[in-house]
Order: structure tokens, then sequence, then C-alpha cells
């Protein structure tokens, strides 16, 4: 991958005291929807911020990340005590953020902060140094900066041990560094030629860096307002986080075939599927949640592809004769660990009592969605986690309780490198979200062959 650039400071357009002000405010709404209504926080500041039309689209990807950082950080504000919001907006900032912003100092005047000694710790090599960023906020006081507080306390039991040759301390404080960082922005080529897609970005100052195997993806600079970009507009590039592209990817399906896209969401990746198959044969996408459906007919319009249809499901019986799909997608509801750099309120929303409940509910999906392959084809089950009771556990079940399948090896999407039928994409690894991968195929048994009639003595 080609070399990045550092993060620059978010632009802005709206005055440094209306931002200061309007951040304060969003802050104390959104606080209040998460720990006390267990809402979004992602829904409600899209709600509250569509309302404010005077805000250009820098003013509100400013706004967005200074009350995202908030959520990632509440694990080191909260036991600190730092009530007043302009006081979480500020430490937050600084500890998210490898520049500091101008409102920063807007906030820093207000709680008599000395403005020379605000110090960005967003680019730090590791956790000693946010550490100390900490203590010193805090002139020296005590403070309880252990990383694993940045996360709820279930999270550590349910976690498998990270890839890699160092120990396992290591391992896990490199993963937790990962998941507490913003994530990046990926983008998916869909058009003929997506050098031409990458030459034009290019030319408009947006210079993508391009992925070393899988040429479609790249990523994109944070701050870039894709969504009014030509090529989007045009349907020629979709954004999508790269470990969500390695899920189509795996599926592999050709041209002409059939798919169905069971838990298709927004339809991210019922999009990906057409694309792959050129336009060519059929992709059923559905979902249970008709709002996120209208979503994914809107993406669908703007895509090049017309192959693709949409239908709510009761998320119970088959949307189509039974053994009538070439492939089946089971992108199953889950803990959704692997989205938390870009959904931080999540973590602290999440109950560990549901992972039971949802391993049961993706036990059920898969059942049910296993009926609509046709001898030969391919089951595909992905979840955005890491938990090994939704991954492997979930799989191995599914295996056990259905002997006509059986796990099918694919070579990694990212690398190339071989599986034997599942994988665990790790955030540290290819700066994506976390991601689980099983991919298995239906065996196809030849019918027993009709017994002969006993010849008949003339």
């Amino acid at each position: 991958m080609q070399a990045e650039s550092r993060d620059r400071a978010p632009m802005h357009v709206a005055s440094v005291d209306l931002l200061a002000q309007t951040a304060v405010g969003l802050l104390v709404k959104v606080e209040k929807a998460v720990f006390q209504e267990g809402k979004r926080a992602d829904r409600v500041l899209s709600g509250l911020l569509r309302t404010r039309r005077e805000l250009a689209p820098p003013d509100l990807q400013f706004l967005t990340q200074a009350v995202f950082a908030v959520f990632r950080w509440h694990g080191w504000l909260e036991p600190a005590n730092t009530a007043p919001p302009e006081a979480r907006l500020l430490l937050a900032w600084l500890l998210d953020s490898p520049s500091i912003h101008p409102v920063c100092r807007v906030w820093a005047r207000v709680l008599g902060r000395d403005l020379t000694r605000l110090n960005s710790l967003g680019d730090a090599p590791g956790w000693t140094a946010r550490a100390e960023g900490l203590k010193r906020w805090f002139d020296g006081r005590a403070i309880n900066a252990d990383p694993w507080r940045l996360f709820p306390a279930w999270f550590r039991d349910h976690l498998p041990l990270p890839p890699g040759g160092a120990s396992p301390k290591a391992k896990y404080l490199e993963l937790l560094l990962k998941l507490q960082s913003r994530a990046s922005l990926w983008i998916r080529a869909q058009s003929e030629n997506e050098k031409n897609t990458w030459t034009e970005l290019t030319e408009m100052g947006h210079k993508p860096w391009l992925h070393r195997h899988v040429t479609r993806a790249a990523k994109i600079d944070p701050g870039a307002d894709v969504h009014h970009l030509p090529p989007f507009e045009r349907g020629e590039i979709e954004i999508q986080d790269l470990a969500s592209q390695a899920v189509a990817m795996a599926c592999d399906p050709d041209p002409g075939e059939r798919w169905w896209d069971a838990c298709a969401g927004a339809g991210g990746k019922a999009i990906h599927l057409s694309a792959l198959m050129q336009g060519k044969g059929l992709v059923v996408a559905t979902d249970v949640n008709s709002i996120r459906l209208k979503e994914a007919v809107r993406r669908a319009r703007r895509s090049p592809f017309r192959n693709l249809t949409t239908k709510e499901w009761d998320g119970k019986h088959l949307p189509a004769k039974a053994k009538s799909f070439s492939g089946v997608l089971v992108d199953a509801p889950c803990s959704g660990i692997g989205t938390w750099r870009r959904n931080p309120d999540a973590r602290w929303s999440f109950e560990e009592e549901a992972i039971l409940r949802l391993v049961e509910l993706q036990k059920q999906l898969l059942h049910t969605c296993s009926g609509g392959v046709r001898p030969g084809g391919t089951l595909v089950y992905s979840v955005c986690t890491l938990t090994p009771s939704e991954t492997t556990g979930v799989v191995r079940h599914f295996l056990e309780t259905h002997p006509d399948f059986k796990l099918d090896p694919f070579p990694h999407p990212l690398d190339g490198t071989p599986t034997e039928g599942t994988l665990l994409i790790w955030p540290q690894e290819a700066d994506t979200d976390a991601m689980f991968i099983a991919r298995m195929v239906k065996i196809d048994t030849p019918k027993p062959a009709k017994p002969k009639s006993p010849e008949v003595a003339e």
C-alpha cells in the first residue's frame, strides 16, 4: 500500500465559537440518547445535524469526530470526573487527533486551561505516550490509564488470542490500540476500468491509497466529501470497508448465477455481489428491516448494475423455492465488535448477555438459509465480530447438525494466502473492521441408482 500522509486538521467554515457551542449542545443530547435511552449515536447525531443547514460539510465532519471521540475515550474520561462537556470534548479530541483544531482553544479558554500546554496525542506510537498525556492533563494526579478501561469489562473474556509472534500481552495491546483509532475511509471502484477512476480522483486532489492485492479497493482522505464526488454520483465508487469487501470476494460468484444475500441491510455486500457478477444473473437482497432495504434500493439505483432485487423478509421462510440459489450469504446480526472504530458508542450500549441471544439467532438464520442452497452451491457466513461463540462456534454447530455441508477452502481475499474455509480478519493487520468469514459448500451427493428389475425367465 502506498505511504499515507498524516491526518490533517479538519477544515471549518463556520466560526470557531459557533462550532464550540454547537458541539457542546450536541454532545449533551447524544450522551443522553446513548446512555439513558439506549439509542445509537450515529443515528441520533445524523438526525440532529440534518436540521443544521447553515453548516458546511467540513463543519459537520468536525462535529461528528468531536462527539465520537468522547465515546471512544469515555473509559478514561468518566472515572476522571471531567464533568463540563467542554472538558470531555477537549480532552477526547487531544487523545484522539494528531492535530489541534482551532475550536480546542475555545474550549480551553472556557475551562481556564493554558493554551500553550495543549498537546495532541492522536498520532502517539503507543499507549505510554497517551497515558502520560492524560496524567499531564490532571497535573500528575493518580489516574488509571489502563487501556482495558476504554472497553467494557466483559470484552476481555470474549477475545481470542490475536495473531503474531509477540507476547500475548503485546498482541492484545496492539489490537486495543487499533480498535481505539479512527476508522479509515475505504472505497470500492465499480466502474469498468478502476484505473480511470483512481486517476480521476487523483486529478481532483483526492489521491487514493491503493491496496496492493485488491486493485478495486483504496483508502481515501477521511476528510473527503465522497457523496458529492462525481464518480460517486455516477455510481462508479461505493463507500465500503475493506473487510466488508472481502466478504463478497470470498463468495466468489460467477456471472449468470443466482445469489441470495439474506441479511442485506443497506445493501453494500449485495451490490458488490452484483458487481462481481458483472450485472449478469440475479442477486436477491432481503432484510427484516424495511427502512434499511430502502437504502439498499437507493444505492442499487445509483450503481451501474441492474441484476439486484430487494425483498422484505420475515427471517424464517425462504424467499424462493428451496435449493434454488447458486449461493447464499448470511451476514448475520452480531455483537458488532469489529465496527467499534466507526461506532465507538456501541461498546458502552451493548450488553454481554446479548451474545448468547445472538448466537441462537445466528444458528437459526444459518439453518434456515441453508435450505436455499442448491447441491454443489455455496453458503457463506460472516459476522463483524471477534467472539469465538459467534464465529467458529456457530460454524462448528452448523456443520455438526448439517452433514450435507462442508467447509470450502478459499484464498484470503486480501493477500491470496490459502485458508481452510474460515478466516478472521483482524483490524490491526488490515486497517479494517474485524470480520469473520466461513465458506461452505453443499455436498452434491449422486442419487442412488435404481435397482434393476430381476430378469423374468422365459
